[in-house]
């Protein structure tokens, strides 16, 4: 700077030095800007940041390519990062470390991914949804007890059927709604009587409604006892909650509709059918009724008609039977001298196999009598007491008496002595 005059008088290059030396006493700062013109080049991506007004920004590749989410032109993002100022040309710049989505894109970014783990688990499929009770016991709802979503739905319940209600009060946004909802839908579970608990709440922001898209309240839905129906929001809102109950309706009114059936309607049909399960039963007797007479006269012309082919049939077979019966008569007493000469022959041959067999077995039988075997010279010893042929010496004694049969008489003997 020099004096001229009554002027001082900067040059240029003074001014940016004092510029960047203010600038290097700012410490590294959190900006939320919108990203635009998005670009990479060489190992660098840049961009920049903007809302009413604008800086340059660039980001090393490799730490942009690690970013959870990825922001595009248009994101609104929170950037951390350091001031730079490039004195040469009067530049004030950013060179970002860390990036994250803010707003809604960060809102929307989270539920895409909570989506994502809840749909590989399996809990967003139409399958395992389950159809809800005609006429549930008992209904709990789960809402907060000061809006006019509790209002909607007890009225409409009420207005179509005087319907028993469990109200779990909770808060329906905020850090601690998430966590107040799990433990509502436990207590109502808990309650065997409770046949299907709706969830409600009015329409608001995306940020007022993320109590919804929260993972752990979607997983206790999913997993709830007693069937879900979701009635968060208005029809544009669809949060992750509609999604695993279910059922979903577009507003919390609606939810009593598909709870429960209006009494009215349910009386006019009840009536409706009784009407006609009377006349469909009428018209099943007087049907019934013709259809036995029908049968019946079937049964019994069929019963004549067997009975008139029997009776032919009868007449036919007499018919055929007695020329056949005087025929087989007739040559059964042609063969009957035949088969008696045969009978006689061979009875005789039979008597006289028999008397051949006989004369052999009585000549066998003299052969081997004792009286052949006397009268060849041989005795038989017997003993006297019983008249038994001894047939062994080891039965004798010195002493025992004896009788010995000859060929013309008998004689008794002493033994006088065993030799073995």
């Amino acid at each position: 700077m020099k004096t001229v005059g009554a002027r001082q008088v900067w040059a240029v290059e003074e001014i940016t030095a004092a510029l960047g030396r203010r600038l290097e006493g700012i410490p590294s700062v959190w900006v939320e800007a919108e990203v635009q013109n998005l670009r990479q080049r060489g190992g660098q991506v840049y961009f920049t940041l903007r809302d009413s007004h604008q800086i340059e920004a660039s980001m090393r590749t490799v730490l942009f390519e690690r970013l959870a989410v990825r922001p595009e032109d248009g994101s609104l993002v929170q950037a951390y990062g350091r001031v730079e100022f490039w004195a040469d040309r009067a530049q004030i710049s950013m060179r970002i470390e860390r990036m994250e989505l803010a707003g809604e894109g960060l809102l929307l970014a989270q539920i895409e991914a909570t989506k994502g783990r809840l749909a590989r688990d399996g809990l967003l499929g139409d399958t395992r949804k389950r159809t809800l009770p005609l006429l549930p016991r008992r209904i709990g709802l789960i809402t907060s007890a000061v809006g006019a979503a509790r209002n909607d739905v007890l009225n409409n319940l009420w207005a179509r059927f005087p319907a028993d209600v469990v109200l779990a009060d909770v808060p329906v946004q905020g850090e601690g709604a998430p966590r107040a909802i799990v433990r509502a839908l436990a207590r109502l579970n808990a309650l065997p009587e409770v046949d299907v608990i709706i969830v409600a709440r009015g329409g608001g922001a995306l940020e007022d409604l993320m109590a919804f898209n929260d993972e752990q309240v979607c997983r206790a839905v999913a997993g709830s006892r007693a069937p879900v129906v979701s009635a968060v929001g208005h029809e544009r809102d669809v949060t992750l909650c509609d999604l695993v109950a279910d059922r979903r309706v577009s507003t919390p009114t609606g939810a009593a509709e598909v709870v429960i059936v209006d009494r009215g309607s349910l009386e006019a049909q009840l009536i409706a059918a009784q009407r006609g399960l009377v006349r469909g039963l009428a018209r099943a007797r007087e049907s019934s009724a013709r259809r036995v007479d029908q049968r019946t006269q079937a049964v019994i012309a069929a019963l004549r008609a067997v009975e008139a082919r029997s009776e032919s049939r009868v007449s036919a077979a007499q018919s055929r039977l007695a020329p056949a019966l005087r025929r087989r008569a007739d040559a059964a007493a042609l063969r009957v001298p035949v088969a008696g000469d045969r009978v006689e022959r061979a009875v005789r041959a039979r008597a006289a196999t028999l008397e051949r067999q006989l004369v052999g077995s009585a000549a066998l039988l003299a052969a081997l009598s004792p009286a052949r075997t006397v009268a060849r010279g041989y005795a038989i010893v017997r003993a006297p007491a019983d008249d038994r042929p001894v047939v062994s010496a080891a039965g004798l004694h010195k002493g025992d008496v004896v009788e010995l049969e000859m060929r013309d008489g008998r004689v008794d003997a002493t033994v006088e002595g065993v030799r073995r």
